[in-house]
């Protein structure tokens, strides 16, 4: 059976879905849930994904994001495949622990985007159990379910640094006002009939959106299918950053050449590695091409010298990034 496929390009938005394997618990204690948004966190860091809403489920999880390099694929093979070890570690349950692919429509815009944020932050509110109770239950429900981003929402509390509150400021002037109203619009899902809400979400396997654009994505999709196991993400054209420059941003901070930071054999220096760690967040690359790239050292090699990175306190991350994004605006 060919495998479904997905578009993916700079600056996509998703609604991304994963459940357990055979609807199976996915996450069976706190500990999990801390667990898991732990890695979320550190990968959003690490492909520069964008996150608009979350919440987590008993079985699966759902993610409202955009992806700046045109990474969702990698993204969500390293965080899927970094909890599933760690499921089947801590609960000694082996096998497969997420059940075949995620799904991840794309969607159109932000129109759309509000309307998917809405719809996610709903979701816990959704089952049938809550569904027996009450629009002020449910919603007391909600307001106290902590493993949503639904409070951050609505509560006059700061969002995590690995969260925007893009979406949110769509609904006000200023984040008071934008609070109250996006919780009278949630409520109002609970106590009207979402039907169109629902069509909305399921009307395609691959875009969110007016019917012009699921066409057009669809027909996109299908023309550059083969039908076969051999099919991959379709990606547009995009631009990765060039490890040069990188090299050049990183020999200017540090006030070393590139010939230093490609230089064989062990790491050793802030320079280099921080080099490998802005190179797998930025290149697009694999962690053995850059591996190649920077001296001839292993995946495992470059794994371990961005696991140092995060202790070098004096790199100012913010601004080597905007450089690089400088920089990448220029190769376009």
């Amino acid at each position: 059976m060919p495998r479904p496929l997905r578009m993916e390009f700079e600056h996509a938005l998703y609604h991304v879905t994963s459940r357990g394997n055979a609807r199976q618990v996915l996450f069976h204690t706190d500990s999990d849930r801390i667990r898991f948004l732990g890695q979320l966190r550190d990968n959003l860091e690490t492909y520069g994904v964008v996150l608009y809403a979350w919440v987590l489920m008993d079985n699966h999880f759902h993610l409202v994001l955009r992806t700046p390099r045109a990474n969702l694929s990698r993204f969500m093979q390293r965080l899927n495949s970094s909890y599933s070890l760690y499921y089947r570690y801590k609960h000694g349950k082996p096998g497969h622990v997420m059940g075949g692919r995620f799904k991840a429509p794309v969607i159109q815009d932000d129109t759309y985007l509000l309307s998917v944020t809405r719809y996610v932050h709903l979701n816990p509110v959704q089952t049938q159990r809550q569904q027996q109770r009450t629009a002020k239950e449910r919603m007391a429900f909600l307001n106290a379910y902590p493993w949503s981003s639904f409070p951050n929402y609505v509560r006059n509390t700061p969002f995590p640094d690995w969260m925007s509150n893009y979406v949110l400021k769509a609904y006000g002037r200023n984040l008071k006002e934008a609070r109250k109203r996006y919780r009278s619009l949630v409520l109002s899902g609970m106590t009207r009939q979402k039907e169109a809400a629902q069509d909305l979400m399921k009307s395609s396997p691959y875009a969110i959106g007016s019917a012009d654009f699921v066409d057009r994505t669809t027909r996109e999709l299908s023309r550059r299918a083969t039908g076969g196991p051999q099919d991959r993400d379709i990606s547009l054209p995009r631009t990765g950053m060039a490890l040069n420059e990188i090299d050049r941003v990183v020999s200017q901070y540090f006030g070393v050449s590139p010939a230093e930071l490609q230089q064989h054999g062990r790491i050793a220096g802030p320079a280099k590695i921080v080099a490998l760690e802005l190179a797998a967040r930025w290149s697009g690359k694999t962690l053995r091409a850059i591996g190649q790239y920077y001296g001839q050292i292993s995946s495992q090699a470059v794994t371990m010298a961005r696991k140092r990175a995060k202790q070098i306190q004096k790199v100012e991350w913010d601004k080597l990034g905007r450089e690089l994004e400088a920089a990448q605006q220029t190769l376009k």
